[in-house]
């Protein structure tokens, strides 16, 4: 189905990536409020909070195993939970080519909040129980500002052939803090099946949304959620609502602040909870949700859109209820905004903990990560986005043609706010957004709260 207008398309974006970097096309990433810099995750497949993690106490003795009269070191590289099959995949080549290295990987429970957590009380007891990590596009500044983790050499010029803006994320003051893997950008899921069968045109714009929706849950059985997205108290939360004022053609910043309280950031909650409780598409089940829990909801059949990352699409990929009905496409706006840069920037990046006893095997296993074959098991197998620009080629779009998609997906991405502060200020908006879900609090009194508390421990600390 691909018209001319899409080919002369696809060519554009492959000739601003081989004459930028990556930059040309990654342009809009700071746009729309986003406040530039190294903002951007995981609502990554990064978006559920939940408990989880632990500390671990400080453990100084590096482990070695002798095979074949060559000292072997174990790291152990704890992951979200979302890249655990990906993990699968790419550890056992890794352990098998180095034989001077043996990884051991685990997941931590939930995604991006909880991993943080895990991560935060592992530096605070300064525990060198896990060697190698994974780093949230916006949490460089937060790690590397206390110390806690340590500069990631690039021997191999893995970086010189990677997008720029994932670089620049992990990148401080120029020193390389992570090896960045995979970048991200939400999307739009929506059953084809379903669209085609009830004449309905993907919808492009919030109103179009709700109109579908209702129809669909109208006149079919089978469809019980008309659109979910990550409703709970959570890093997903906060992108939700970025995703919905961005679309709006607002911004987060106003005169070097971050203001929640604005007349289209009330507007953007409000929406939200419109959707839950005024327009009926989105069940009240949401203020408890993330980004899995969605995926494995949508996964199930009874759902007609969702809004998530991309490395849904592989595990929608294998014999599922949805296998062969679904699509993806680039987020609503709202009406009058087409151009509106609203998908959130999000991406992962390997860093090293600073009371690792094991760096430089601990660094070997970060280049590895970055290399052109596990890049391609990234892309073509797992639906990640890869950091290499040699990956956004025809040759790619035609083993996974949903990459493409996601491809343009990117250019109308922007980043969360750069700021030390950054997990603050979400953590304040997205426990005050979800009273507004819940309805225990108006769109405008749960950011008039949220306001406040910004002003106090972020804009004003």
């Amino acid at each position: 189905m691909a018209t001319d207008s899409h080919d002369a398309e696809r060519r554009r974006f492959i000739k601003a990536l081989a004459a930028g970097g990556g930059a040309a096309a990654l342009a809009g990433c700071s746009g729309g409020g986003g406040g530039g810099g190294g903002g951007g995750s995981t609502d990554t497949a990064t978006d559920s909070g939940g408990g989880g993690g632990g500390g671990g106490g400080t453990d100084t003795d590096t482990d070695t195993e002798t095979s074949g009269g060559m000292e072997a070191t174990d790291i152990r590289f704890v992951h979200i939970s979302s890249f655990s099959a990906d993990a699968e995949k790419l550890v056992p080549p890794f352990n098998d080519m180095d034989a001077g290295v043996t990884v051991e990987a685990t997941g931590t429970t939930a995604e991006s909040s909880t991993t943080r957590s895990y991560y935060l009380n592992q530096f605070v007891a300064q525990s060198s129980d896990f060697d190698v990590g994974m780093m949230d596009v916006i949490w460089p500044a937060e790690f590397v500002g206390n110390g806690w983790a340590a500069e990631v050499s690039d021997p191999e010029g893995r970086t010189d052939s990677m997008l720029s803006t994932p670089v620049e994320a992990a990148t401080i003051d120029g020193t390389l803090y992570g090896m960045p893997i995979f970048t991200d950008a939400n999307a739009f899921y929506y059953r084809s099946d379903k669209l085609e069968e009830y004449g309905h045109e993907v919808p492009t714009t919030y109103q179009e949304v709700v109109d579908v929706a209702q129809d669909v849950l109208d006149r079919d059985d089978e469809i019980t959620n008309g659109y979910i997205w990550q409703g709970g108290a959570n890093e997903g939360l906060t992108i939700m609502w970025l995703n919905w004022l961005w679309g709006m053609g607002g911004s987060v910043r106003v005169d070097g602040s971050l203001k929640v309280n604005t007349e289209k950031g009330v507007q953007a909650l409000q929406h939200a909870v419109d959707l839950i409780h005024e327009h009926g598409v989105t069940p009240e089940s949401i203020p408890a949700s993330g980004t899995d829990g969605n995926r494995q909801t949508f996964q199930q059949g009874g759902t007609l859109f969702m809004r998530n990352w991309p490395y849904a699409v592989s595990l929608f990929e294998d014999d599922t209820p949805v296998t062969g009905k679904f699509d993806v496409a680039k987020m609503p706006k709202a009406e009058g905004n087409p151009d509106a840069n609203n998908s959130c920037l999000g991406g992962w990046s390997i860093f090293i903990n600073q009371y690792s006893q094991n760096k430089e095997a601990a660094n070997r296993f970060a280049t590895y990560m970055a290399s052109k074959e596990a890049q391609e098991t990234l892309a073509l197998e797992q639906s990640r986005l890869p950091v290499r620009t040699d990956l956004y080629t025809d040759e790619y779009f035609e083993q996974a043609p949903l990459l493409e998609t996601f491809a343009e997906v990117l250019e109308q991405t922007s980043a969360r706010p750069a700021s030390p502060k950054y997990p603050t200020f979400s953590e304040i908006l997205y426990t005050e957004a979800n009273k507004a879900l819940v309805q225990s609090k108006s769109p405008q009194k749960a950011l008039d709260d949220a306001q406040s508390q910004i002003d106090s421990e972020v804009n004003n600390a």
